[in-house]
């Protein structure tokens, strides 16, 4: 009996924290890639070219994106489904050889999470590419420990990005011979 309540009142505590404690979450990593930062920013900033580079695409291939009228800068827009439910995204920066920001909707959120994308020069052939996404889980109860996972859970997805547009901006940038 006193196991049960023990675990009853572990529950409890469990339920309060998560109604109580904050839900918000930022996630960023970053690479340094031999190219310019209006290199980077072709690939970043137009939707349609984003399925070279797009970690997404890789790692959930029940993904179908549609383009909207626009594809590149602020303004720009797309949507997806896939097999937890889809979302959409909407330019809302977009600064050549700097960076580009952008709202994404996960599922029905009412409330976006700002992702973006910065283009620091580092030397005359080298650009640091940060890419972060910050917002609110707007989960009840459980909203606070996906916050706490969230690092784990989209982090690994931004570093295989960032070593993909690596890849295609420097396979660009190689000799011919």
């Amino acid at each position: 009996m006193k196991i049960l309540r023990v675990v009853f009142w572990f529950l409890i505590l469990l339920f309060i924290a998560g109604v109580f404690l904050p839900q918000h979450y930022m996630v960023t990593r970053s690479v340094t890639i031999n190219g310019s930062g209006a290199q980077i920013h072709q690939l970043t900033n137009d939707l349609a070219q984003w399925p070279k580079w797009s970690p997404w695409l890789e790692l959930e291939p029940s993904v179908s994106v549609n383009l909207g009228d626009k594809t590149q800068g602020v303004g720009a827009s797309q949507s997806w489904t896939d097999s937890s439910g889809g979302g959409r995204l909407l330019f809302i920066q977009s600064d050549p050889g700097q960076a580009i920001s952008y709202n994404i909707w996960f599922g029905d959120a009412q409330n976006p999470a700002i992702s973006s994308m910065t283009y620091t020069t580092l030397n005359a052939t080298q650009t640091k590419v940060h890419w972060s996404i910050e917002g609110d889980m707007q989960m009840p109860v459980i909203g606070f420990y996906m916050a706490l996972i969230m690092d784990k859970l989209v982090g690994p997805a931004f570093e295989l990005g960032l070593e993909n547009i690596k890849r295609e901006v420097e396979k660009d940038s190689q000799p011919t011979g």
